[in-house]
Protein backbone atom coordinates (compact mmCIF):
# COMPACT_ATOMS: atom_id res chain seq x y z
CA UNK A 1 0.00 0.00 0.00
CA UNK A 2 1.43 2.99 -1.17
CA UNK A 3 1.21 6.05 1.71
CA UNK A 4 2.10 9.90 2.34
CA UNK A 5 3.39 9.15 6.10
CA UNK A 6 3.45 12.60 8.72
CA UNK A 7 5.35 13.61 10.74
CA UNK A 8 3.97 12.63 13.86
CA UNK A 9 4.05 9.12 12.93
CA UNK A 10 7.83 8.87 12.15
CA UNK A 11 8.12 10.42 15.98
CA UNK A 12 6.65 6.69 16.96
CA UNK A 13 9.12 5.41 14.41
CA UNK A 14 11.70 6.11 16.83
CA UNK A 15 10.45 4.55 20.14
CA UNK A 16 11.46 0.84 20.20
CA UNK A 17 8.91 -1.30 20.13
CA UNK A 18 6.45 1.11 18.65
CA UNK A 19 2.73 -0.41 17.45
CA UNK A 20 3.79 1.97 14.29
CA UNK A 21 7.05 0.03 14.22
CA UNK A 22 5.46 -3.10 14.15
CA UNK A 23 2.69 -2.37 11.96
CA UNK A 24 5.28 -0.98 9.14
CA UNK A 25 7.33 -4.54 9.86
CA UNK A 26 4.46 -6.56 9.21
CA UNK A 27 3.08 -5.01 6.61
CA UNK A 28 3.92 -3.81 2.78
CA UNK A 29 3.43 -0.22 2.86
CA UNK A 30 5.78 2.04 0.04
CA UNK A 31 6.11 5.11 2.06
CA UNK A 32 6.44 8.76 1.26
CA UNK A 33 6.98 11.82 2.42
CA UNK A 34 7.98 15.45 1.55
CA UNK A 35 11.67 16.60 2.00
CA UNK A 36 10.39 19.21 4.84
CA UNK A 37 10.13 16.10 6.96
CA UNK A 38 13.68 15.76 7.93
CA UNK A 39 13.53 19.71 8.98
CA UNK A 40 10.52 18.61 10.68
CA UNK A 41 12.84 16.13 12.59
CA UNK A 42 15.56 18.41 13.56
CA UNK A 43 13.59 20.92 14.81
CA UNK A 44 11.58 18.50 17.01
CA UNK A 45 14.78 15.97 17.72
CA UNK A 46 15.04 17.11 21.66
CA UNK A 47 11.48 15.80 21.95
CA UNK A 48 11.95 12.97 19.90
CA UNK A 49 14.81 11.95 21.95
CA UNK A 50 13.28 12.46 25.53
CA UNK A 51 9.95 10.35 24.47
CA UNK A 52 11.93 7.87 22.97
CA UNK A 53 14.44 7.55 25.28
CA UNK A 54 17.09 7.71 22.91
CA UNK A 55 20.50 9.34 22.70
CA UNK A 56 21.13 12.52 20.22
CA UNK A 57 23.67 9.92 18.62
CA UNK A 58 21.24 7.28 17.90
CA UNK A 59 18.10 9.92 17.05
CA UNK A 60 21.10 11.26 14.35
CA UNK A 61 21.53 7.55 13.39
CA UNK A 62 17.94 6.65 12.83
CA UNK A 63 17.15 9.94 10.84
CA UNK A 64 20.19 8.72 7.90
CA UNK A 65 18.39 5.26 7.85
CA UNK A 66 15.05 6.57 7.37
CA UNK A 67 15.75 6.57 3.49
CA UNK A 68 14.99 2.88 4.22
CA UNK A 69 12.07 3.06 4.72
CA UNK A 70 10.69 6.74 3.45
CA UNK A 71 10.90 7.89 -0.07
CA UNK A 72 11.51 11.45 0.43
CA UNK A 73 9.88 13.85 -2.47
CA UNK A 74 8.99 17.19 -3.43
CA UNK A 75 5.69 18.25 -4.47
CA UNK A 76 4.81 20.31 -7.37
CA UNK A 77 4.11 24.17 -7.11
CA UNK A 78 0.27 23.34 -8.46
CA UNK A 79 -0.25 21.29 -5.73
CA UNK A 80 1.11 22.75 -2.82
CA UNK A 81 -0.84 26.04 -4.33
CA UNK A 82 -4.11 23.69 -4.25
CA UNK A 83 -2.81 22.67 -0.82
CA UNK A 84 -3.06 25.90 0.56
CA UNK A 85 -6.56 26.43 -0.49
CA UNK A 86 -7.49 23.24 1.50
CA UNK A 87 -8.28 23.30 5.65
CA UNK A 88 -5.04 22.65 7.20
CA UNK A 89 -2.10 23.92 9.69
CA UNK A 90 0.41 25.82 7.04
CA UNK A 91 2.95 22.70 8.16
CA UNK A 92 0.59 20.34 6.57
CA UNK A 93 0.61 21.89 3.38
CA UNK A 94 3.62 19.65 1.92
CA UNK A 95 2.43 16.24 3.26
CA UNK A 96 -1.38 17.12 1.52
CA UNK A 97 0.35 18.39 -1.80
CA UNK A 98 2.40 14.98 -2.14
CA UNK A 99 -0.44 13.05 -1.65
CA UNK A 100 -2.21 15.21 -4.45
CA UNK A 101 0.66 14.82 -6.44
CA UNK A 102 1.01 11.17 -5.99
CA UNK A 103 -2.74 10.32 -5.76
CA UNK A 104 -2.05 8.15 -2.25
CA UNK A 105 -3.77 8.55 1.31
CA UNK A 106 -2.19 10.03 3.91
CA UNK A 107 -1.05 8.37 6.97
CA UNK A 108 -2.05 10.63 10.17
CA UNK A 109 -3.34 10.30 13.62
CA UNK A 110 -4.08 14.72 13.32
CA UNK A 111 -7.85 14.77 13.32
CA UNK A 112 -7.69 18.19 11.28
CA UNK A 113 -6.78 15.93 7.80
CA UNK A 114 -9.80 14.89 8.22
CA UNK A 115 -11.28 18.39 7.36
CA UNK A 116 -10.35 18.14 4.12
CA UNK A 117 -12.23 15.84 1.50
CA UNK A 118 -9.75 15.66 -1.30
CA UNK A 119 -7.57 13.29 -0.01
CA UNK A 120 -8.06 10.11 1.63
CA UNK A 121 -6.38 10.00 5.32
CA UNK A 122 -6.21 7.02 7.46
CA UNK A 123 -5.04 7.30 11.57
CA UNK A 124 -2.94 4.10 12.66
CA UNK A 125 -6.06 2.85 14.71
CA UNK A 126 -7.82 2.41 10.77
CA UNK A 127 -4.70 0.42 8.42
CA UNK A 128 -4.26 -1.33 11.38
CA UNK A 129 -8.11 -2.62 11.14
CA UNK A 130 -7.50 -2.82 7.71
CA UNK A 131 -4.59 -5.06 7.81
CA UNK A 132 -6.42 -7.43 10.56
Amino acid sequence: MKLIIDTSIVFSLFKSGSFTRQLISEHNFNLFAPKELLEELVNYSDLICSKSDISKEKFLENVKRLDELIELKTPSQKAILKSNKLPSHRGDVPFLALALDLGIPLWSNDAHFKEQCEIKVFTTEELSKLFK
